[in-house]
């Protein structure tokens, strides 16, 4: 069995001024510094064999939190990053919404028909993360693994795995900065 904690990003610049992030780069915020230091001392304790995150920097600036003091490399991969979110990226999500009212409502309803322009789908950011969590499972058996992401990619993946529809997914709520999801994964299902 391996155990996977999957964690998500602390606050970034794009989080405190309402931008749709995506896959663009951003500023860890006051407070997601701060909470990059309680991560830290929550996982003081806790046995970690490996870590990874997404190439971006939100992400690899939290997992700073675990790979720093427990003296371990940190692995980066594309396929951890945020759903893609095409022309959307970098835009405040209220512009956003003016502009492209009707697609945002897909958004927010969390449907499969939702596509950013030039972005990527729930569906193909579920199958992405889901693949990747199962990809790094298989290269640590028996152990336990931190996984820095995004809380879209997240959610899907989660929700893959408890068999949740992307249709029922919008009861799941949205998680914090910087929540933690505890997976333990046997031969791939969970």
């Amino acid at each position: 069995m391996t155990t996977l904690y999957l964690i998500r990003h602390a606050e970034a610049e794009g989080n405190l001024y309402r931008i749709a992030q995506g896959q663009a780069n951003s500023s860890i915020t006051d407070r997601g510094e701060r909470q990059i230091q309680a991560l830290a001392r929550r996982f003081a304790d806790i046995p970690i064999d490996a870590v990874y995150a997404s190439d971006l920097y939100r992400t690899c600036a939290t997992a700073s939190a675990i790979y720093k003091p427990k003296g371990l490399p940190l692995h980066t991969r594309a396929d951890l990053r945020e759903v893609s979110m095409g022309q959307w990226e970098d835009r405040s999500w209220a512009g956003v919404d003016r502009r492209d009212h009707d697609r945002m409502a897909l958004f927010s309803a969390t449907s499969p028909d939702f596509r950013a322009p030039g972005g990527e789908s729930f569906p193909e950011v579920r199958q992405r993360g889901t693949a990747a969590i199962l990809d790094i499972a298989a290269h640590h058996p028996g152990q336990t693994v931190a996984v820095f992401a995004h809380g879209t990619l997240i959610r899907n993946t989660v929700a893959e795995f408890l068999g949740i529809g992307l249709s029922e997914m919008k009861k799941m709520g949205h998680s914090d900065h910087p929540a933690v999801t505890l997976l333990a994964i046997e031969d791939g299902p969970v």
